[in-house]
């Protein structure tokens, strides 16, 4: 169920590789659609820290560049960036929830907070690429939609970019009301997936990641599976976990899933599978933590996967976070190739 950093499923066809691969290998080509000269010459506010922007309440907005300044500081989350960066601060009044957005910005941006002070590896919070963004002007923009900050402290808010890129940035920072505390609860079959963690070797219901996969039953009724996803460092990499549920349509009907998870969910049904020489989405989905999200399609006869992973590779989704996949429609199952009838709980054992 492993998968390393670097999927954009933004696109209706992913190779494999794309859905496998760690952040130091090969990810998806990234352009930035403006990457001008300075907007405005002679801007020294801001380069560090030390010289930050003050910010004097909320809301706030601002529009800059950051072609004309210094990389000082990085983070990965989860990539590299070796762009120049700019600096805001500020000092809430009370303790509060605010939203810190980059999605109206021209170029591959990358937001990252400290409390108090540069703490290198450790940010307080950070964001590369957020696909929640709506509409935003170009791709890989960036937005930490809910961050929770404290009276007494001050917020150092770092505005950066992905691979040396630099250009037009819109700043948008307001305060929210932070959503409670999300909790799933899900009465179906468990997944059986032994919880990830940091150095977790994922060999389990990995589909194309790892030619381990679970299988969903046909029959006439909702089929319910109770999972976990999050996300771990791997061999100095960042993954998360993903699952892959087999599924054998006979065609002509239509077939849905739901899904209602603690975390931002992608899910969807993948072709090309189990075979894996080429798998790629026919249809995916995001939803929102405690939102559920549905998702139908008319499935040829075929071999297909449904697809269950965290929409994106924030640490703040840990591992052990639980989710709720309902399936229905699927009520005869047309494999080409023979397979023998098993229950869910011998399905399961062959994966433990």
């Amino acid at each position: 169920m492993k998968i390393a950093t670097c999927v954009a499923i933004a696109v209706a066809v992913l190779a494999a590789t794309a859905l496998a691969q760690a952040p130091t290998a090969v990810r998806p080509e990234k352009h930035s659609e403006n990457t001008g000269e300075p907007t405005y010459e002679g801007r020294i506010e801001g380069d560090t820290i030390e010289e930050c922007w003050v910010i004097p309440s909320l809301p706030f907005a601002d529009m800059g560049n950051t072609c004309g300044f210094a990389d000082d500081y990085e983070e990965m989350c989860p990539y590299g960036s070796n762009s120049t960066d700019v600096v805001y601060s500020y000092s809430p009044p009370y303790d509060m929830c605010v939203s810190i957005s980059l999605c109206d910005s021209y170029y591959d941006t990358k937001v990252f907070v400290y409390e108090d002070q540069c703490t290198p590896g450790v940010p307080y919070a950070c964001d590369d690429d957020n696909f929640a963004c709506v509409d935003p002007p170009v791709s890989y923009t960036s937005w930490l939609e809910e961050v929770e900050i404290f009276a007494g402290h001050t917020y150092y808010i770092v505005v950066d970019g992905y691979g040396g890129q630099c250009g037009d940035y819109v700043l948008a920072i307001e305060e929210i009301d932070c959503s409670g505390p999300c909790d799933v609860i899900c009465v179906g079959v468990p997944e059986g997936e032994p919880t990830c963690y940091d150095g977790y070797d994922d060999q389990y219901n990995g589909g194309c990641s790892s030619l381990t996969w679970s299988y969903i039953p046909a029959g006439p009724g909702p089929f319910v599976v109770c999972g976990e996803g999050g996300v771990f460092d791997y061999g100095g990499a960042t993954y998360r976990d993903t699952d892959w549920y087999l599924i054998y349509p006979c065609g002509g009907v239509p077939i849905s899933i739901t899904v209602e998870a603690e975390f931002g969910v992608l899910f969807g049904f993948v072709g090309g599978v189990p075979e894996c020489t080429a798998p790629g989405f026919v249809s995916f989905a995001f939803a929102d933590e405690c939102t559920p999200g549905t998702l139908t399609e008319y499935l040829p006869c075929g071999s297909f996967a449904i697809f269950v992973s965290t929409d994106s590779w924030d640490p703040a989704y840990a591992c052990g976070l639980e989710y709720s996949l309902t399936v229905e429609g699927y009520t005869e199952h047309c494999d080409p190739t023979p397979v023998e009838n098993m229950s869910w709980g011998r399905v399961k054992s062959l994966y433990r």
